[in-house]
């Protein structure tokens, strides 16, 4: 009774929200799915949408790709150093982050593989402690930079075959690309501290809520677009401009019930054909990979 409670209340915010869509050119219907992210699982959905479905995304760990000669045998050479005489070392390592993740709708569908990467660099800091026995070691704190506004880009793998290829635009609402898109769904918002390569560290400690990004690049032959706005928490998702789902993500927030938080919704064109629906649920899911990566640490 709970969940059907929470599914006209959200039916009814739909209905007011679809009055003011941005975008919807062209667009004569819209389906409002609910979306119900289980507490036990982490990254994964459930939603009914010609039956049953499910949908879950996977980070792997990051992947440095450095730049500099021999760096594994400096990296060997600091930390001898500092266990012999206890003196600490700094290193660091340039390069560039790869960092992977899989969609996965748990059926006949197949995986998506997807590949993002930025500029950045890792810092190593070694210090010489001692053991509860006496002996002696070497602890090891790695930091992790990444410079997601510097030359990012992301690419989609299904099987053996590239299905989409975008760039990573951390400003949306200044981005000359998608003024013609982010001037409505920014529309009379206070701008947010800006992120920038200066400001390296921007999102740690900060809650997913508030970071707004997007993506402009081409998925299977159309051009895709991807705008996320952190003041609602929604993702519009535009193919050849026009407006074909919005996602409203999950909510987790400490001024937000707990037993609301697992819920979200997508809000898809309806005259897009069921062999393509699936597309755009792909696509929303992609979305909150991408937050989860900037999140990284």
């Amino acid at each position: 009774m709970k969940t059907t409670l929470h599914q006209i209340i959200l039916l009814i915010a739909v209905m007011l929200l679809v009055q003011n869509l941005p975008g919807q050119t062209g667009m004569s219907f819209y389906d409002s799915v609910l979306i119900i992210k289980p507490k036990e699982y982490k990254n994964f959905y459930k939603f009914s949408d010609g039956g049953a479905k499910e949908i879950q995304f996977t980070n792997k760990n990051p992947k440095l790709v450095k730049n500099r000669p021999n760096s594994g045998l400096r990296d060997f050479g600091n930390g001898t150093l500092t266990a012999l005489t206890g003196l600490g070392f700094n290193s660091e390592a340039d390069g560039f982050w790869e960092v992977e993740g899989t969609i996965k709708c748990n059926d006949t569908l197949p995986d998506w593989s997807v590949k993002l990467f930025c500029e950045g660099y890792q810092t190593k800091d070694r210090e010489r402690i001692k053991n509860d026995d006496g002996s002696w070691s070497v602890d090891t704190k790695e930091t992790n930079f990444y410079y997601w506004d510097k030359n990012a880009n992301g690419l989609l793998m299904e099987g053996t075959d590239t299905i989409g290829i975008f760039m990573i635009i951390m400003n949306p609402r200044e981005d000359t690309l998608l003024k013609h898109l982010s001037a409505n769904i920014f529309e009379q918002q206070e701008t947010p501290q800006n992120f920038n390569s200066k400001n390296h560290r921007f999102f740690r400690g900060m809650p997913a809520p508030y970071i707004d990004y997007a993506t402009f690049g081409n998925f299977r032959g159309k051009n895709l677009v991807m705008i996320r706005n952190s003041s609602d928490r929604k993702v519009w998702i535009y193919m050849d401009d026009l407006l074909t789902c919005m996602l409203q993500s999950d909510i987790k927030n400490s001024e937000v019930n707990k037993k609301n938080s697992q819920f979200s919704y997508l809000f898809i064109n309806s005259n897009i054909p069921s062999a393509d629906r699936r597309n755009q649920f792909r696509l929303a899911i992609l979305s909150r990979f991408l937050l989860n990566s900037f999140l990284l640490k």
